[in-house]
């Protein structure tokens, strides 16, 4: 085949190559646009759904409150039976007086009760709603990472083909094309590079200790281990860092504070919010990149079948990042910890809203 035609035929290949790379990089930037955008729109839908979140979780908070109040006092006073009414009746008039009052009192715990079993329940139905939209989002997010992905390999596959006809004249022909559709390969992995940047970093693995646990659901027992404070290096805990799945769960530890012993009860956060007996707050570690970036936002924590929504108002030491998070008394209250000294250092698995 004369010189010409064969250098023709080459540079007809390299252009059918680019042209086939170009209209599907086109089709992949289209498609991950829009799954870009629908994860925005995602992130305003479940920005309403935490409002709705935490409001039934702090009216659950209160409710638990009251019906320990109530529990308390019933303790203390020995209760409300027939057989105290009877005894303390001087006349018949008394006794209906009193048998009254204690139907009442009975009717009233009750109601209590009830209105706190539609509490949960409403809690648990907004925190249903909260976790599906999270999940369709981290879907649409991980789709996206997918489209980056194959755009990066279909650059790859038409330099390797455009190599294969050892035509240095045909490849060089279309060298500004290909360097065109990496360009734009790159520009996709750039955008989701900047995605995963606001996710927090695995946590420093440590030799013993590794975590079998799965998202959501952690429930492994609490370190013997104290608490640390927020702005302190404490205990570290055991941990082999967080796994990750999908629905952007992490599975890493937790440690403790806010007590009057370990001198940060009433002390200011890093956002200026007072540590309090019930405040859902909770710190990240200063080593994060861009730690203070995490200061407003919210977080999901799960732990031994339950699960709470607190926000992240503090930064700390932690170990230099060996742990993930220092939980303040509202949460590690919600979890059924006594004090945060009961509650040690834990594995919890938890993802950002």
């Amino acid at each position: 085949m004369p010189a010409a035609a064969a250098w023709a035929d080459g540079v007809s290949d390299a252009q059918q190559t680019l042209d086939a790379a170009e209209e599907r990089l086109a089709q992949i930037s289209q498609e991950h646009a829009k799954l870009q955008d629908e994860a925005d729109g995602l992130q305003d839908q479940i920005d309403d759904a935490v409002e709705g979140v935490l409001e039934a979780q702090g009216e659950v908070q209160e409710g638990r409150i009251r019906l320990g109040d109530m529990m308390s006092y019933e303790y203390k006073t020995g209760g409300v039976g027939v057989l105290k009414v009877l005894l303390n009746s001087e006349n018949l008039s008394d006794l209906l007086n009193n048998l009254h009052y204690v139907d009442s009192v009975q009717k009233a715990q009750a109601e209590e009760i009830e209105r706190q079993r539609q509490r949960e329940e409403a809690f648990a139905s907004a925190l249903d709603d909260m976790n599906k939209k999270k999940d369709a989002q981290m879907a649409k997010i991980a789709e996206a990472e997918q489209k980056s992905a194959e755009a990066a390999q279909v650059v790859s596959n038409a330099e390797a083909q455009l190599a294969k006809a050892q035509d240095e004249a045909a490849a060089a022909a279309e060298a500004e094309r290909l360097a065109a559709l990496k360009a734009q390969a790159e520009a996709l992995a750039a955008e989701q590079a900047k995605a995963a940047a606001a996710e927090p970093p695995a946590e420093q693995p440590q030799a013993s200790a590794p975590s079998e646990q799965k998202p959501p659901a952690s429930n492994d027992s609490a370190s013997n281990g104290s608490n640390s404070q927020a702005g302190g290096s404490g205990n570290t805990g055991n941990s082999s860092g967080p796994a990750v799945d999908q629905a952007g769960w992490k599975t890493g530890s937790a440690s403790a504070y806010g007590s009057t012993t370990d001198g940060t009860l009433g002390k200011p956060t890093a956002s200026g919010a007072l540590v309090t007996e019930t405040s859902m707050g909770v710190a990240v570690p200063l080593s994060w990149p861009n730690a203070r970036s995490y200061l407003g936002r919210q977080v999901e924590i799960s732990y031994g079948g339950s699960t709470v929504v607190a926000t992240v108002n503090d930064l700390g030491g932690m170990g230099g990042g060996s742990r993930s998070l220092d939980l303040q008394p509202g949460v590690w209250k919600a979890f059924g910890a006594s004090s945060c000294f009961d509650w040690g250092v834990r594995t919890v698995s938890y993802r950002f809203l």
